[in-house]
């Protein structure tokens, strides 16, 4: 049987992939950012964090999924809790700290003097570690949420698991290779508030299927199938197909145009417009494959290879930098509604 990403059989794939289902029916909501006229947090600058956060991880050279993990966190935060402006890039840069502490191996993450030197967020060591406790207090300590990165990355295993020529059109075209650019589209998606509307799953359900559609002409047969395992209704895979062309459309050369062909015949035309960011999304699109490539051992998919480095199912327990006399105790998060994020 052929071995899939980081030694994991299919099994355990479909057992993440429900699992991560599971966690998005409970938990998610949509984001919606809580903002006074004055002083709090337009969609616009919510955008230029999160391309800012992406531009960081991939200057740290943090896997995909911590970016996703990141912008989560931080939208959470910005749903959660008004904001004010001024803090909004040590939020911001706190986010990625939790997500590298959860996700990333010890070696790669940065200690939080050089996080806040080389982010250059402008914010001091000691602020970021009052940030985590804050941050973490808000969201009550609940952070390993599934993003639309992680299932992006579990469907396209799925997908290659079960059709293992799906690239034979595309030249020389590895699946980490593949992945890496359809990671790429997506990281860009995060950067678009209009578009976290929609859950997770239907994101990464969407992305693939304007993918499929541009490299098989049996695509669709593939989506209904993914649409069964995900419980993805049609209605808001096409709102969401539509919204991430009409955005990606005007954001990258590999993006799409227009969709040529449909879910359905009802489905509306795409409406161009321009989006603009004053940050650079994802730097070195080399430093996207390098974490890819950590998480996805092409080698798996010849007949002589073997299974790849085994990295595990579960990472390491979130590991905070506050000390224990750091910690405050906090009313519930749901108390907090409406209020503003203070940390000085």
């Amino acid at each position: 049987m052929d071995r899939l990403v980081s030694g994991l059989g299919a099994r355990q794939v479909m057992q993440t992939l429900s699992s991560n289902l599971d966690k998005e029916r409970r938990l998610w909501k949509p984001i919606f950012i809580k903002s006074d006229s004055d002083q709090g947090i337009t969609d616009q600058q919510r955008d230029e964090a999160s391309a800012w956060l992406a531009y960081l991880a991939a200057e740290f050279k943090f896997l995909p999924e911590t970016c996703g993990l990141a912008i989560l966190l931080m939208d959470r935060v910005l749903h959660l809790v008004k904001v004010r402006s001024k803090y909004l890039q040590c939020v911001a840069v706190t986010c990625l700290y939790i997500a590298a502490k959860t996700l990333e191996e010890d070696e790669n993450i940065p200690p939080t003097p050089d996080l806040v030197r080389k982010s250059r967020c402008g914010c001091s060591f000691a602020e970021i570690t009052r940030m985590e406790v804050v941050i973490l207090n808000k969201l009550n300590w609940d952070i390993k949420l599934p993003s639309a990165v992680d299932f992006l990355h579990t469907i396209h295993v799925v997908l290659i698991m079960h059709y293992p020529h799906l690239l034979s059109s595309q030249s020389n075209m590895s699946p980490s290779e593949h992945l890496s650019v359809v990671m790429r589209k997506m990281i860009r998606c995060l950067t678009c508030h209009s578009l976290q509307r929609y859950r997770p799953s239907t994101l990464a359900l969407a992305l693939i299927s304007l993918e499929l559609e541009q490299i098989t002409p049996g695509w669709l047969r593939l989506v209904l199938a993914l649409q069964r395992m995900t419980n993805v209704g049609s209605e808001q895979l096409m709102q969401c197909r539509e919204a991430i062309a009409d955005f990606l459309g005007h954001q990258l050369h590999t993006g799409y145009s227009k969709i040529s062909r449909k879910l359905s015949s009802s489905a509306p035309q795409s409406k161009k417009r321009k989006v603009e960011h004053i940050f650079p999304v994802c730097g070195d699109d080399e430093n996207i494959y390098d974490g890819i490539k950590r998480l996805y051992n092409e080698e798996i998919f010849s007949l002589n290879s073997g299974p790849g480095h085994n990295h595990g199912v579960d990472h390491a327990a979130l590991r905070t930098s506050c000390g224990l006399e750091m910690h405050q105790d906090f009313d519930d998060p749901a108390n907090h509604l409406g209020k503003t994020l203070l940390v000085n």
